[in-house]
């Protein structure tokens, strides 16, 4: 009942605002304690609980307080336990159906009629989160790079790979010479001479793939600048590049986020490929 009172009243002020959506703060906030990301972390496996629990009873499944419960809320942006279940509500309602439980069940039940909704709700999802995550000085900074250089290199294993050929035949159609290697060979990395003009970007979507690790390590002693793209800005990966261009994370329990992610990685390039196209025509 509280959600048909209060709708109108919020639909166009939640309309106004998509960049203060709820699930992406849930997903994406930071300076939480340990009981705050456990109830984060349930609220998001379990979103529909919300709207039928009193702050009470949401305290009670989570293990923790009413007051846990409503100091969270305030720090998500709404004036109080009873403002985030409202919001929150419409905001799921705008999610497509076959998309609003964790284990997607469209994917289980191969329906390509949900898919029509499903699939560019998925890409517009990895999208904004993307674009929300970029940093602009830090994407000027290698976009400059890339124009400066005699050559890319990318790196990437599995899907990986397959992206960075994709990457680097856009690139090559405008006469810059670009590489894309599958699991990175050691030897060819160790013997290869330093050079200034080859720009890397090494693809980790965990930025904790060894193999890649170990790239970033070799080209980074050998003083060649080296972009990580991943879904961690705080990875092992990132730590031994120069800059870290940040991915939608990809989860292995959610099968759909591997579709996320490569439309995320995609994007990245394809704003660096697009930064290349006026000096090149």
């Amino acid at each position: 009942m509280w959600r048909h009172v209060y709708w109108d009243n919020y639909r166009e002020e939640w309309n106004n605002s998509m960049e203060s959506k709820l699930l992406q703060k849930l997903k994406y906030a930071s300076q939480l304690t340990a009981q705050e990301k456990h109830i984060v972390d349930y609220i998001l496996n379990n979103p529909e609980v919300v709207f039928d629990s009193t702050a009470h009873e949401l305290a009670q499944q989570t293990y923790t307080s009413s007051s846990t419960i409503v100091r969270l809320c305030k720090k998500l942006g709404t004036k109080g336990y009873p403002d985030f279940q409202l919001k929150l509500a419409l905001e799921y309602q705008q999610i497509p159906s076959a998309l609003q439980t964790q284990d997607h069940a469209i994917a289980e039940q191969g329906n390509v009629l949900a898919a029509i909704d499903s699939v560019p709700y998925l890409y517009q999802q990895a999208l904004d989160d993307t674009r929300r995550m970029l940093n602009a000085p830090v994407l000027l900074r290698i976009a400059n790079w890339v124009k400066e250089s005699g050559r890319i290199d990318i790196y990437g294993s599995d899907m990986n790979y397959y992206l960075a050929q994709q990457a680097c035949a856009k690139w090559n159609e405008l006469g810059i010479s670009a590489i894309a290697h599958n699991s990175p060979n050691m030897h060819y990395l160790n013997t290869m001479n330093p050079n200034s003009l080859t720009l890397s970007f090494v693809i980790s979507h965990t930025g904790e793939n060894q193999s890649m690790i170990e790239a970033a390590k070799v080209l980074s002693n050998k003083q060649m600048k080296v972009i990580a793209v991943t879904g961690n800005n705080h990875s092992t990966l990132s730590r031994h590049c120069d800059e870290t261009l940040l991915a939608y994370g990809y989860n292995e329990q959610l099968r759909l986020s591997k579709m996320s992610s490569m439309v995320s990685v995609l994007y990245i390039f394809d704003m660096l490929y697009m930064g290349s196209i006026s000096d090149t025509y």
